[in-house]
């Protein structure tokens, strides 16, 4: 064999090292990479989940707070109805002592 294959064949096989090398390297950077992606998901969804588990709770709180407030809607309207109902009496019986005190002679 000639001389020169000798040292053409360590540098190839210096240069397949090395290539084997940066590319473990770099596979291993992706994989924590992953990793720490993985982990910062997994931690934001946990983060996501009690914050809806707060909003379910406010919603049940809301929901609570509709129902009074229908309630004193109802209630409202009723204690409306009725103040109109006394009001018509009130302008019918002021409408009978006018007719009544326009009757009445003055002085």
């Amino acid at each position: 064999m000639p001389l020169y294959v000798w040292p053409a064949l360590g540098v190839s096989l210096a240069v397949a090292l090395g290539s084997a090398l940066f590319a473990a390297a770099r596979g291993l950077s992706a994989w924590r990479t992953f990793r720490r992606f993985r982990r910062r998901v997994s931690d934001n969804l946990a983060e996501a989940l009690q914050r809806v588990a707060g909003i379910e709770t406010r919603m049940g709180a809301v929901n609570s707070s509709v129902t009074r407030l229908q309630q004193a809607q109802a209630e409202l309207a009723a204690s409306v109805g009725t103040a109109r109902v006394l009001s018509g009496a009130f302008g019918e019986l002021r409408a009978t002592v006018g007719r009544i005190t326009g009757l009445v002679p003055g002085k």
